[in-house]
Protein backbone atom coordinates (compact mmCIF):
# COMPACT_ATOMS: atom_id res chain seq x y z
CA UNK A 1 0.00 0.00 0.00
CA UNK A 2 1.49 3.39 -1.29
CA UNK A 3 1.60 6.89 0.86
CA UNK A 4 -1.69 8.04 -0.82
CA UNK A 5 -3.79 4.44 0.19
CA UNK A 6 -2.26 5.16 3.92
CA UNK A 7 -3.43 8.70 4.13
CA UNK A 8 -6.82 7.67 2.41
CA UNK A 9 -7.10 4.93 4.62
CA UNK A 10 -6.35 7.04 7.46
CA UNK A 11 -8.82 9.65 6.38
CA UNK A 12 -11.55 7.22 5.88
CA UNK A 13 -11.23 5.14 9.70
CA UNK A 14 -11.08 8.57 11.11
CA UNK A 15 -14.61 9.86 9.40
CA UNK A 16 -16.41 6.69 10.06
CA UNK A 17 -15.72 7.01 14.34
CA UNK A 18 -18.56 9.45 14.15
CA UNK A 19 -20.68 6.73 13.54
CA UNK A 20 -20.55 4.87 16.32
CA UNK A 21 -21.07 0.91 15.68
CA UNK A 22 -19.83 0.32 12.32
CA UNK A 23 -18.26 -2.99 12.61
CA UNK A 24 -17.13 -3.56 8.49
CA UNK A 25 -15.99 -1.14 6.05
CA UNK A 26 -15.00 -2.67 2.63
CA UNK A 27 -13.84 -0.32 -0.16
CA UNK A 28 -14.22 -0.93 -3.62
CA UNK A 29 -15.10 0.32 -7.09
CA UNK A 30 -12.23 1.96 -9.77
CA UNK A 31 -10.24 3.11 -6.53
CA UNK A 32 -9.55 -0.28 -5.56
CA UNK A 33 -8.78 -1.78 -9.02
CA UNK A 34 -6.42 0.78 -9.49
CA UNK A 35 -8.48 2.61 -12.45
CA UNK A 36 -9.71 5.40 -9.97
CA UNK A 37 -8.97 9.36 -11.63
CA UNK A 38 -9.24 12.99 -9.42
CA UNK A 39 -12.70 13.32 -9.77
CA UNK A 40 -13.63 9.33 -9.47
CA UNK A 41 -15.64 8.49 -6.39
CA UNK A 42 -15.29 6.83 -3.33
CA UNK A 43 -17.43 3.74 -3.04
CA UNK A 44 -17.88 2.56 0.19
CA UNK A 45 -20.01 -0.35 1.47
CA UNK A 46 -20.92 -0.09 6.19
CA UNK A 47 -22.16 -2.57 8.30
CA UNK A 48 -23.23 -0.70 11.66
CA UNK A 49 -25.33 -3.75 12.61
CA UNK A 50 -28.65 -2.03 11.85
CA UNK A 51 -30.25 -0.01 9.19
CA UNK A 52 -28.53 2.98 8.91
CA UNK A 53 -31.20 6.25 9.03
CA UNK A 54 -31.21 8.73 6.18
CA UNK A 55 -30.01 10.86 8.73
CA UNK A 56 -26.77 8.92 9.58
CA UNK A 57 -25.97 8.33 6.15
CA UNK A 58 -26.06 12.07 5.31
CA UNK A 59 -23.53 12.46 8.05
CA UNK A 60 -21.42 10.10 7.20
CA UNK A 61 -21.14 10.96 3.47
CA UNK A 62 -20.84 14.49 4.54
CA UNK A 63 -17.88 13.59 6.72
CA UNK A 64 -16.12 11.07 4.55
CA UNK A 65 -16.54 13.66 1.61
CA UNK A 66 -15.04 16.62 3.46
CA UNK A 67 -11.61 14.30 5.02
CA UNK A 68 -11.10 12.42 1.23
CA UNK A 69 -12.06 15.26 -0.78
CA UNK A 70 -14.32 12.67 -3.20
CA UNK A 71 -17.78 12.35 -3.74
CA UNK A 72 -18.80 9.32 -1.99
CA UNK A 73 -21.39 6.25 -2.70
CA UNK A 74 -21.90 4.78 0.26
CA UNK A 75 -23.46 1.37 0.58
CA UNK A 76 -25.91 0.00 3.77
CA UNK A 77 -24.17 -3.63 4.16
CA UNK A 78 -27.05 -4.25 6.22
CA UNK A 79 -29.62 -3.88 3.31
CA UNK A 80 -27.85 -4.33 -0.04
CA UNK A 81 -29.10 -7.25 -1.84
CA UNK A 82 -27.67 -9.30 -4.33
CA UNK A 83 -25.70 -9.05 -7.20
CA UNK A 84 -24.02 -6.03 -5.62
CA UNK A 85 -23.24 -7.87 -2.14
CA UNK A 86 -21.57 -10.41 -4.33
CA UNK A 87 -19.64 -7.54 -6.58
CA UNK A 88 -18.63 -5.96 -3.37
CA UNK A 89 -16.97 -9.14 -1.45
CA UNK A 90 -14.86 -10.10 -5.27
CA UNK A 91 -13.53 -7.01 -5.73
CA UNK A 92 -13.88 -5.14 -2.79
CA UNK A 93 -11.15 -4.29 -0.36
CA UNK A 94 -11.87 -4.69 3.81
CA UNK A 95 -10.29 -1.91 5.91
CA UNK A 96 -11.76 -2.50 8.96
CA UNK A 97 -14.04 -5.46 10.37
CA UNK A 98 -12.97 -8.77 12.33
CA UNK A 99 -12.60 -12.02 10.60
CA UNK A 100 -16.12 -13.70 11.82
CA UNK A 101 -17.94 -10.26 10.59
CA UNK A 102 -16.41 -10.54 7.05
CA UNK A 103 -17.32 -14.54 7.24
CA UNK A 104 -20.24 -13.87 8.47
CA UNK A 105 -20.99 -11.44 5.61
CA UNK A 106 -19.77 -13.83 3.06
CA UNK A 107 -21.88 -16.70 4.15
CA UNK A 108 -24.92 -14.26 3.87
CA UNK A 109 -23.90 -13.81 0.19
CA UNK A 110 -23.65 -17.56 -0.66
CA UNK A 111 -26.82 -18.30 1.03
CA UNK A 112 -28.83 -15.52 -1.08
CA UNK A 113 -27.35 -16.30 -3.89
CA UNK A 114 -28.04 -19.87 -3.85
CA UNK A 115 -31.65 -19.28 -2.81
CA UNK A 116 -32.68 -16.09 -4.60
CA UNK A 117 -30.12 -15.30 -7.64
CA UNK A 118 -31.78 -18.52 -9.52
CA UNK A 119 -35.23 -16.79 -9.11
CA UNK A 120 -34.23 -13.33 -10.32
CA UNK A 121 -32.69 -15.03 -13.11
CA UNK A 122 -35.08 -16.54 -14.24
CA UNK A 123 -37.65 -13.80 -13.74
CA UNK A 124 -35.25 -11.85 -15.99
CA UNK A 125 -34.82 -14.22 -18.40
CA UNK A 126 -38.82 -14.67 -19.02
CA UNK A 127 -38.64 -10.46 -19.19
CA UNK A 128 -36.34 -10.89 -21.88
CA UNK A 129 -37.84 -12.94 -23.97
CA UNK A 130 -40.91 -11.43 -23.82
CA UNK A 131 -39.26 -8.23 -24.49
CA UNK A 132 -37.90 -9.61 -27.78
CA UNK A 133 -40.32 -11.96 -28.65
CA UNK A 134 -40.27 -15.58 -29.83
Amino acid sequence: MNAIDRTLKQALLAAICIQPGIGLVIMFGSLVAGKGRMESDLDLAVDAGRRLTASEKIALISELARRTGRPIDLVDIHTVGEPLLGQILRHGKRLLGSDTHYANLIRRHLFDQADYLPYRNRILAERRQAWIGR
